[in-house]
């Protein structure tokens, strides 16, 4: 009888190894879709956000045409570089000692 208990037993903890290896497995797996899922919704939402303004992007790519595209990348170029440096500027501000 004893010895049937300590079959169970040794049984039940493999099974709960398993298991917990099973569930480990499900779990990495699912966070590998669940990235691919939050970039396709992301590229929809963009799509949508871009469908529901043509007048915006009607404008943006008459710019283009007007200006040309060189003098956008230059204009965009500096934009970006001057995001960044207020953002750096705006967190140093706010981290420092009072």
């Amino acid at each position: 009888m004893i010895g049937v208990l300590h079959v169970l037993e040794q049984r039940r903890m493999a099974l709960q190894e398993r298991s917990s290896a099973q569930r480990a497995l499900i779990a990495e797996s699912t966070a590998a879709l669940a990235a691919r899922g939050r970039v396709l919704d992301r590229a929809v939402a963009v799509a949508r956000g871009i469908a529901a303004r043509p007048l915006v992007i009607g404008s943006i790519i008459a710019l283009a045409v007007v200006v040309g595209p060189r003098r956008i990348l230059g204009w965009t170029a500096r934009a970006t570089a001057f995001y960044g440096l207020t953002r750096q500027l705006a967190a140093a501000l706010r981290d420092q000692p009072r």
